[in-house]
């Protein structure tokens, strides 16, 4: 006897649900892929920021690690370091400065208001190529920036040193005769002027968000002063 054949196949209902699945599946991979992709921009971005603000950083700790000491004449003719240190920055000469190539430049690092009252850290920089610096009030011409930080909460600037020539002992002022040492004691302090004392600090520390960090800065005035007094 002859049987009937039972055709084998999809009927159109179930086609059209198949392809509702389907369609519900890939719209839900791609929402998810969209929120994953922006989130991963989102992270990527905030990593390159960060490599970016170390390295800028890394560029200002060699400058004040290759700091120079030099010798200027304050108004009244005296002789003294061309070294600036206050709480909200400070003012030296560096052998290994951002911009300036095969030169010595005037650098300033200091904070500086952002808009809704955060800070910034910024490097300026003046090279010394085409001029010289001979007086501690010239003015020189800051024609490079770099803002190293940014959206920082608190940012201020310590020093550490002797409070004079006199107290590290060994050293020379006004005449370039020696003087008596009185065994002073090196501490940290919020103000450095090294026209008044006639040296430079051994450390400078940034603190920053309640964050101190510190930085070695080369006190060079005692080979300065050997060359002064050879001249």
């Amino acid at each position: 006897m002859a049987t009937r054949s039972r055709a084998i196949g999809f009927t159109l209902i179930e086609l059209l649900l198949s392809l509702a699945i389907m369609g519900l599946v890939i719209g839900i991979a791609t929402y998810s892929f969209s929120l994953f992709t922006r989130h991963w921009d989102g992270r990527s971005w905030g990593f390159d920021a960060a490599i970016g603000s170390w390295q800028r950083l890394d560029l200002v700790v060699s400058a004040l690690n290759n700091s120079l000491p030099w010798l200027v004449y304050s108004e009244k003719g005296e002789l003294g370091y061309y070294f600036l240190g206050r709480d909200e920055g400070v003012t030296f000469i560096s052998d290994s400065p951002v911009f300036a190539q095969k030169s010595a430049a005037v650098i300033r690092l200091f904070r500086e208001q952002q808009v809704g009252g955060k800070w910034r850290l910024v490097y300026e920089e003046a090279p010394l190529s085409s001029q010289s610096l001979r007086r501690a009030n010239q003015r020189l011409p800051f024609n490079r920036r770099m803002v190293v930080l940014s959206d920082l909460d608190s940012l201020s600037f310590e020093y550490f040193g002797w409070a004079s020539i006199e107290d590290k002992g060994g050293g020379l002022r006004d005449s370039l005769g020696p003087v008596e040492s009185v065994g002073g004691v090196a501490r940290w302090w919020t103000e450095y002027d090294g026209m008044e004392r006639f040296q430079h600090p051994l450390r400078i520390a940034l603190l920053i968000d309640n964050h101190r960090s510190v930085f070695d800065f080369p006190d060079r005035s005692d080979s300065a002063l050997q060359v002064v007094r050879a001249d």
